[in-house]
């Protein structure tokens, strides 16, 4: 199977063989096979390639280079060409390695480092005056070929002829070929030394030639291959050396299609006919113009082909008939010569209609003498275009509409038409345009929007009110009139009086369409009137004014607002910014405080930040200790006004105190603890429990899964004899705090007792100065094994008992011995 499919082809079945050779194989393709051997019982499995094999012929050296020639000796080196071997051994030629042998030498020499990729190599460094002969190998993947056959003897010795040149015979009156085709130009050359060569087209160098050859007489071809028609012209080839330069030429010309004809223009344009005009194309291809193609196309319609007016046209010029009136054409001429049609010249777009058009459209109308329900719409005399103006159609369109309704029935061969039966209240807009024999031009820009309504008045008074006083202004408000005068209004001016002056002054350079106003250049203390007028299209109306105001700072008591979203209170984490804003008014501008009750502000890490009537106070990375209750106080001359918020800032809890451990047992012990002083601002909602082991300080381990709930926890699954250290944290909805410090040692054993007396005490012997004592050990001994025993004794008749034991030694068994009594 070949590597890129999937399905085995049979290549032999039934043979008795231990090979076979497959054919009919694609050279170069990948194949996996597989064999299988079969008896009467059936096939086995097979064994197959584990990689594809490629099918090419096996490598070999190749043949060696044949037809080695020397050309262009002199006295320091020659050229050498050769072709290459019969058969390269199924490998690409890499390259060929020159060797040369000196007269009365034996030993060939190599003339080249490097590979030679080409078919000539120019051997230097000769000595003049002596004679060599040359040889040539060939070298592929597989190795190096046997060398060519010797060339004959060579003296290095420069040579001397004056060049020549001329071209092959059938150049002599000139080339001619089509495009795409070679331009073979092919050239006999001779001289010594070799001459240069260089091509020229048209007195331009081609291509500088550098490989000098040796020979008599010799054929230079020059080629140009997939010709095209810029090709054409005089070649000329030049050959130059130290005797002399020659020179031959030859005209070449490359037929081809000829180029598009030129400057398409119409003539005599009529609604069903016209006149086609053009010039013969620039480049005749090199042949002479046989015949042009004229086609049309009705250019309304995409899906519409070329249709061939004529295909046999010797001049520059057809009569087109049968159009259709008003359809726009599209017109291309192509020019032939004897090689073919070249490219066509297309026309521009053409109208089939007479010479006069349409009447241009008149200007912008003017609308004039509106009232409620008719206007007077006028317009001018515009362009006929060739035909009398015969009248003029007239449509109208309310603003907000998208519908343009015509005005008149019949045409108006007036300038001006009174347009009634308007709705009042309705804008309107108007556009007329002209009609000749042609028939309707274009409509004219629309006239400016026109409201019907009757002619307007001035408006009449608004009606102003002293909003506001400063020492330095006034600040003035009004409602708009109560009528309009029939006009929207357009804006206001506000003007001035100081009372006892009869003048008013201005205070608006232009008219404003806000209602209010704030009046400057006023003395504090001096008492003005101010009044307001409104406009509208008919002017300006009746003002209205107000009584007499004193300019004066008013005095506010201020008030203080705290933002909605800080009033409640405000809880944040430990770390987060803290952020109260307000907002503070009053006249004269109040000064602002902030106060925490029962503590101070941290100078260092509180911003206050007032900007006109809001102000902020700001704490980054807040800490517990910044909790409290907030006051913001405003003062002025008026009075003093304060607000206030909780704020909650939740830490984690400081450690547990007073750790202590009871009731140690071998395996268990009991924690008690006290609750931290600081519970973070939160209740405590656990404890966790950790332990160690005393004698690994770094080691720690939970105790407690879950954790613990109240103050005291019995520890269990302590290990018998290991000392341990405990220590408890609590934890909040914050995280969890600091360890406590860490408890006492603890090592973990049962309590130990005071052992319970010995029993059964007897004299086992005696002497006239010793008695030797027994006696049975404790029923308890305390929990822990009896070091050993005191013994007492008391001399009759005497209430004390001492000591029989020496110093603090203890009898270790149940027995001993009482000396020296």
């Amino acid at each position: 199977r070949e590597a890129g499919r999937r399905t085995y082809i049979p290549v032999m079945s039934g043979e008795n063989k231990l090979s076979w050779q497959v054919k009919d194989l694609i050279p170069n393709c990948e194949y996996y096979f597989r064999v299988k051997a079969v008896n009467k019982i059936g096939g086995g499995e097979y064994l197959e390639l584990r990689n594809p094999v490629i099918a090419e012929d096996p490598k070999q050296p190749p043949d060696p280079p044949v037809d080695l020639e020397v050309h262009n000796p002199t006295s320091k080196s020659v050229t050498l060409t050769w072709k290459p071997p019969l058969f390269d051994g199924g490998s690409k030629i890499m390259g060929y390695i020159i060797e040369k042998l000196a007269k009365g030498k034996e030993r060939w020499e190599r003339c080249n480092d490097y590979l030679v990729p080409l078919l000539t190599y120019p051997v230097k460094g000769l000595e003049e005056g002596k004679e060599y002969q040359f040889r040539v190998r060939a070298e592929n993947a597989a190795g190096i070929s046997e060398p060519s056959r010797i060339t004959p003897f060579v003296k290095a010795v420069d040579p001397i002829e004056a060049p020549k040149v001329f071209l092959a015979a059938n150049l002599q009156s000139g080339l001619e070929v089509k495009k795409g085709d070679e331009i073979i130009l092919e050239a006999h050359i001779s001289g010594s030394p070799y001459p240069s060569i260089t091509w020229l087209r048209n007195d331009e160098v081609v291509r500088p030639e550098e490989i000098k050859k040796r020979v008599t007489t010799y054929k230079r071809r020059k080629k140009v291959r997939d010709s095209i028609r810029a090709d054409h012209g005089t070649f000329t080839i030049k050959v130059e050396n130290d005797h002399g330069v020659a020179k031959a030429s030859c005209e070449v010309n490359v037929l081809d299609t000829p180029g598009p004809p030129v400057n398409f223009a119409f003539e005599d344009v009529r609604k069903n006919s016209v006149i086609c005009k053009w010039e013969p194309p620039l480049d005749d291809g090199g042949s002479e113009i046989l015949n042009y193609v004229l086609e049309k196309k009705d250019n309304t319609k995409a899906e519409m082909g070329w249709v061939t007016v004529s295909s046999t046209l010797r001049h520059c010029k057809c009569s087109v008939t049968k159009l259709i009136e008003g359809k726009e054409y599209l017109f291309r001429v192509f020019a032939e010569n004897r090689v073919g049609s070249g490219p066509p010249c297309v026309s521009k777009p053409m109208t089939a209609k007479d010479p006069f058009s349409p009447p241009d459209p008149p200007n912008k109308p003017d609308v004039q003498d509106v009232t409620s329900n008719s206007m007077l719409v006028k317009w001018n005399e515009p362009k006929d275009n060739g035909s009398p103006i015969i009248g003029y159609w007239i449509e109208k369109r309310e603003i907000n509409s998208t519908h343009w309704a015509r005005v008149n029935r019949n045409l108006v061969n007036a300038l001006e038409i009174k347009v009634e039966g308007l709705l009042e209240g309705l804008t309107y807009i108007f556009r007329v345009c002209a009609e000749n024999a042609a028939g309707p031009g274009k409509f004219s820009p629309p006239s400016d929007p026109k409201t019907a309504q009757d002619p307007i008045m001035p408006p009449g008074p608004p009606i102003p009110r002293v909003a506001d006083t400063t020492s330095t202004s006034i600040e003035l408000e009004w409602e708009p009139p109560a009528y309009n005068g029939g006009g929207d209004i357009t804006g206001y001016h506000v003007y001035k009086q100081l009372v006892g002056v009869k003048e008013w002054s201005r205070c608006t350079e232009k008219p404003i369409k806000v209602r209010q106003y704030t009046v400057k250049e006023v003395r504090e203390g001096a008492d003005y009137k101010l009044r307001v007028t409104a406009l509208n299209a008919a002017g300006e109306g009746p003002p209205g004014e107000t009584e007499p105001v004193t300019v004066a700072e008013p005095k506010e008591p201020p008030t203080v607002e705290l933002d909605v979203s800080v009033k409640a209170g405000i809880q944040i984490m430990a770390g987060q910014t803290l952020k109260i804003p307000a907002t503070v008014t009053g006249r004269p501008t109040p000064t602002i405080a902030w106060t925490v009750e029962d503590g101070e502000l941290d100078k260092d890490r509180v911003v206050i930040e007032n900007v006109g009537t809001k102000s902020e106070l700001t704490i980054k990375n807040a800490l517990r200790k910044d909790h409290g209750r907030y006051v913001i106080t405003a003062t002025n001359s008026s009075g003093s006004k304060s607000a206030g918020t909780r704020v909650e800032v939740f830490d984690r809890p400081s450690p547990p105190r007073n750790l202590a451990v009871s009731d140690i047992k071998a395996d268990s012990c009991y924690l008690t603890w006290d609750a931290p002083l600081d519970n973070g601002g939160s209740e405590i909602t656990h404890y966790i429990i950790e332990k160690r082991d005393a004698s690994r300080k770094k080691s720690e381990a939970p105790v407690t899964k879950p954790s613990v709930k109240g103050l005291e926890y019995n520890v269990l699954r302590l290990a018998e004899g290991v000392e341990y250290q405990f220590r408890v944290m609590a934890e909040n909805l914050a995280g969890i705090g600091p360890p406590s410090e860490p408890s006492d040692p603890a090592l973990a054993a049962d309590p130990i007792f005071v052992p319970g007396p010995p029993s059964c005490p007897e004299v086992k012997d005696k002497t006239k100065s010793s008695v030797a004592l027994a006696w049975k050990p404790p029923q308890k001994d305390g929990g822990s094994p009896i070091k050993g025993y005191i013994v007492e004794m008391q001399d009759e008749g005497s209430t004390d008992w001492k000591k029989v034991n020496e110093g603090d030694k203890l009898f270790p068994t149940c027995e001993c011995v009482i000396p020296n009594l």
